[in-house]
């Protein structure tokens, strides 16, 4: 027999005169109330037990119901951002492609036509990689997330707004490869969005707030350092540019490597 109150809850043991153990159980915007029977040859335990599943089993009611209210959920924060992350590494092939020549001139000049297209197929693949990278780490991270707020959402739509512009630079690279305001533009955005997905873990690791309580804190730090290695190469990368641009953007290749060995020797011995 349940009966639906909207009392907050509060621990209440009353017996009743037919022997049953009142208790107040709380679910989510409701209190029911539960009547247990309990006969006299039975011991307390089996009942305390009882209560403590309750109230646990209660407990992970709340924190569901913390991440999907109103339908929202972790999951089509995962589908969306996967969505734009598609969209992004779609856009930087649209520009990759050889102008219409005309059939006399075919033989003569689609060689160099393709040739003239390796700056654009180098920096389609760096940015594809990089982009490849940052999907990666955001999916580690977003794994680690159990619940959501309001901050979290919006820091997630910053990151996906420097995501979905990173074909910009990219096409800046491609035409002018050489040209030092290209290289600085493209690292300036790059390292904004590797910031920006850093903020949005230290947002939600901060005290546990949207992770699990049994997460490490050597691991939630070594995680922090990990999303830092990308920005911090694109923005040591911007001075280089004053001497020479091509060096520049030959430092951001290095970035793969390092968080590759830092996974290997840092990150996995914090687990």
């Amino acid at each position: 027999m349940i009966r639906y109150e909207k009392n907050r809850w509060r621990p209440l043991k009353k017996r009743s005169p037919h022997g049953a153990l009142l208790a107040w159980v709380q679910i989510p915007s409701t209190t029911h109330l539960i009547f247990l029977y309990q006969r006299k040859e039975e011991k307390s335990e089996n009942l305390y037990q009882f209560l403590k599943n309750t109230m646990a089993m209660n407990k992970s009611i709340k924190s569901l119901e913390q991440q999907t209210p109103h339908g929202f959920s972790i999951e089509r924060l995962s589908l969306f951002s996967d969505a734009i992350f598609a969209f992004a590494i779609t856009l930087l092939a649209i520009d990759i492609r050889v102008i219409q020549l005309p059939e006399n001139l075919i033989t003569s000049q689609l060689n160099n036509e393709i040739i003239g297209l390796l700056p654009k197929f180098i920096s389609f693949i760096l940015s594809f990689f990089i982009i490849g990278n940052y999907w990666i780490s955001y999916h580690r991270t977003l794994y680690l997330i159990k619940r959501y707020d309001r901050g979290l959402i919006s820091l997630n739509l910053l990151f996906l707004m420097f995501i979905v512009l990173v074909p910009f630079p990219n096409d800046l690279i491609g035409k002018y490869p050489a040209n030092q305001s290209a290289v600085i533009v493209y690292a300036v955005l790059l390292a904004a969005t590797g910031i920006s997905m850093c903020l949005l873990w230290i947002h939600a690791s901060k005290e546990h707030r949207l992770v699990d309580e049994t997460l490490q804190p050597k691991y939630i730090r070594n995680l922090t350092l990990r999303l830092l290695i990308s920005p911090s190469i694109f923005l040591i990368s911007i001075p280089i540019s004053f001497f020479n641009p091509l060096y520049s953007m030959v430092t951001w290749f290095f970035g793969f490597p390092i968080a590759i060995y830092f996974e290997r020797t840092h990150l996995k011995r914090s687990i």
